[in-house]
């Protein structure tokens, strides 16, 4: 905003900070008034529902503790009225003192303090009766003293929670219900008076900033008066002496046409910063502000144009959509700026490695496309694609960090789609499908990935009330102890029992639970029914079983989860010894810092920890020193491959594993176990468990404790 006026006329201040910083002494002064206006009615109030209460139990208990109770009401009540006399007589000035507000402070504390003590005292010797009418008149001063003070947020706390709080806890303690209940009204009361001071608190503020605007409004209103009468009085000057200032005026016209040629250069200054911003913005409108890459639009507009053109016999229009493997999980765990990082180095590489392409684009957040006119012959697109991916994946520095970031890639080509409309939707499906893979992979569309589709969207569908539904079951999969050969822990595998699909496996419905976050749900029934079951073993005497519950990110990220674990244990009856919780490894390469905290507090409750798929991360082994685990087990990619010579790369690693593992302190528990020459090999080699189908399948509750009951017997 501009003003006409001298340098002396200030302009109002109008935006609500800088009425804060500039009238702060003033709205101090103005909301400490409101607070002495506002406490005589509550203070009275506070006397009379003292008397009251002392008169509703008097002559049925003990006169001095009454007395002694209703003399120091009275004392209290007389001082905060003389407090508020003192103000009100004092001068203006001094009634902006911070004194008179931490005395009021400390007089509205000694009040609700005072209440407090009166519900602590009256209410446990009163009839059920006779405490709901003093527990109405405390509420009822309390009520009125808290609206009066909500003008300041200190004074309200300094007043309704000491009045509020310790009586409310103090009752909630007692042993009668009636008193319990007294206590969680006050507590209710309590919550319901902060919401409503507070508002009341932003309406006085609102009130206040206003009436300061508009006292600047007219104080610069006042002002600007002054200084236009002020200018008018030297013009009436300057008309009475023009002809004595005509050289002047000539002048004043040479500079007048100075200043028309400086403004002709700034219009076409202007003109020219127009044109750039016209250029700027019809860019922004097609392309990505992040990585300069085109955008969706553009993208389109580009495959319309390129499907119209023709081509060499052979050689195809082709779309690629790739999408970033765990971004999110980056996003969450290093922040947005090394996640926008991660993202300008993908487009850089992305241009590096396809300069060919007809252009490059910015989908959403992690996705990215490319669109390659008739440049490739068909048997050139998966060489492309693994190049393209193997590139990605080299590792790249970001916010201090060496990250190594993987792609999910969908192809699909214009002969297959159709047309321009479906080209994308084809690739997208390629591209999901490789993402259900594992991702770091390439698909090409085929019509049989459109049926998958629609089946992982009915999936997706159904799956919000499977657990409702009671569709969700628990299998247990035995583990062999192989120094005691015995079966003494088991996994908990969840299976969708789907009425129409039958049992679907953990493969078809995991994923899609973790992308509309029913995973923690679904962790959450698993891990209480994997519980309820080992303790109905021990109970049953079958056997001291240990069972281990697959976790996700998306629970261990939850800021109850360890207290969530405590509380299914306690509910259970089973010890924190035979429970065992499993992240994978690849997920926990990522957050090794923000989880040892969590698995600390987990290892307090006596919970066992393992590492799953142990192997087939891109970590070092070396944070494993760094975390409290107690169990990594090996990938059955290493076992799959073992057999009675030992030889070979997958031998010499799982040895090493189970080498490094013992040094360590930690248990080995080795995955994918269907050979006897498997078995032999990881028993020669010292490993502690083993799993898989040479022992048994994933079995339910009931074919379960068939095995223990056979191996008790």
């Amino acid at each position: 905003m501009t003003f006409l006026f001298s340098s002396d006329v200030a302009p109002p201040v109008i935006a609500p900070e800088d009425v804060r910083q500039h009238y702060a002494a003033q709205i101090d002064a103005a909301l400490t008034r409101q607070l002495y206006r506002g406490s005589r009615l509550p203070t009275l109030l506070m006397l009379l529902g003292g008397l009251s209460c002392v008169t509703l139990l008097w002559g049925q208990h003990s006169p001095l503790l009454l007395g002694g109770l209703l003399a120091w009401l009275s004392l209290l009540g007389g001082l905060r009225l003389w407090q508020t006399r003192a103000f009100q007589q004092a001068p203006a000035e001094l009634q902006a003192a911070p004194a008179w507000r931490q005395t009021f402070l400390f007089g509205a504390a000694a009040s609700g303090i005072t209440l407090a003590l009166v519900g602590v005292l009256l209410i446990p010797l009163a009839a059920p009766l006779q405490q709901a009418l003093i527990y109405g008149i405390l509420v009822a001063a309390i009520i009125t003293s808290s609206v009066a003070y909500a003008a300041s947020l200190r004074a309200f706390l300094a007043f309704a929670v000491p009045g509020l709080l310790p009586s409310s806890l103090y009752l909630l303690g007692r042993a009668d219900a009636q008193l319990q209940g007294w206590g969680v009204f006050g507590l209710i009361l309590l919550a319901a008076l902060l919401v409503s001071a507070w508002q009341i608190n932003r309406a006085s503020l609102r009130n206040l900033l206003q009436r300061f605007q508009n006292q600047s409004l007219m104080t610069f209103e006042e002002h600007a008066r002054r200084a236009s009468d002020q200018l008018n009085r030297e013009l009436a000057s300057e008309v009475r002496q023009r002809q004595q200032v005509e050289e002047e005026l000539r002048a004043a016209q040479r500079a007048l046409e100075q200043r028309v040629s400086e403004r002709t250069q700034a219009l076409s200054a202007s003109e020219q910063a127009r044109r750039e911003e016209e250029a700027q913005r019809r860019f922004l409108a097609n392309h990505d502000t992040l990585t300069g890459l085109a955008n969706r639009s553009l993208l389109l507009e580009r495959v319309k144009e390129a499907a119209r053109r023709v081509r060499p016999k052979g050689h195809e229009l082709v779309l690629l959509h790739l999408d970033l493997d765990r971004f999110k999980l980056l996003n969450e765990s290093l922040g947005l700026q090394v996640a926008d990082d991660i993202l300008c180095e993908i487009a850089r590489r992305l241009t590096r490695s396809v300069g060919r392409a007809d252009i490059i684009a910015r989908l959403a957040v992690d996705e990215f496309a490319i669109l390659l006119d008739g440049q490739l012959a068909a048997e050139e697109l998966e060489p492309m694609a693994r190049r393209l991916l193997a590139e990605l994946r080299q590792s790249l520095q970001a916010g201090g960090h060496e990250l190594v970031v993987s792609a999910s890639l969908g192809i699909s080509l214009l002969s297959s789609a159709g047309d321009p409309a479906a080209l994308l939707s084809q690739a997208s499906m390629a591209m999901r499908h490789a993402k259900q893979l594992g991702g770091n992979t390439a698909q090409l569309y085929r019509d049989s990935l459109q049926s998958s589709s629609h089946e992982r969207l009915l999936l997706e569908a159904q799956l919000d009330k499977a657990l409702d539904k009671g569709q969700l079951e628990v299998f247990y999969q035995p583990k062999l102890t192989l120094g005691a050969d015995r079966l003494l822990s088991a996994e908990a595998l969840v299976r969708w029992r789907h009425p129409e699909f039958g049992l679907v496996a953990p493969s078809s419905f995991i994923e899609l639970a973790e992308e509309t976050g029913q995973i923690t749900a679904i962790g959450a029934f698993v891990l209480r029914e994997a519980c309820q079951q080992a303790r109905s073993w021990q109970l049953a005497g079958l056997a001291e079983l240990r069972v281990s519950v697959n976790i996700s990110m998306h629970q261990l990220r939850q800021a109850d989860f360890v207290a969530q674990v405590a509380a299914v244990l306690a509910e259970t009856g089973l010890p924190g010894s035979l429970l065992e919780l499993e992240l994978t490894e690849s997920l926990l390469s990522d957050n090794v810092e923000a989880l040892v905290g969590v698995f600390r507090e987990l290892r307090v409750l006596g919970v066992r920890l393992a590492i799953d798929d142990f192997g087939t991360g891109y970590s070092s082994l070396g944070y494993l020193k760094h975390l409290p685990v107690d169990v990594v087990k090996i990938d059955r990619a290493f076992i799959r491959e073992l057999d009675g010579s030992g030889q070979g790369g997958d031998a010499a690693i799982t040895r090493a594993i189970i080498v490094m593992a013992h040094s360590l302190g930690l248990e080995v528990v080795a995955e994918g176990v269907e050979e006897p020459a498997q078995l032999e090999f990881l028993r020669a080699h010292h490993c502690d468990e083993i799993q898989g189908y040479l022992i048994s399948r994933p079995v339910e509750a009931r074919e379960m404790t068939e095995l223990l009951r056979a191996q008790a017997a």
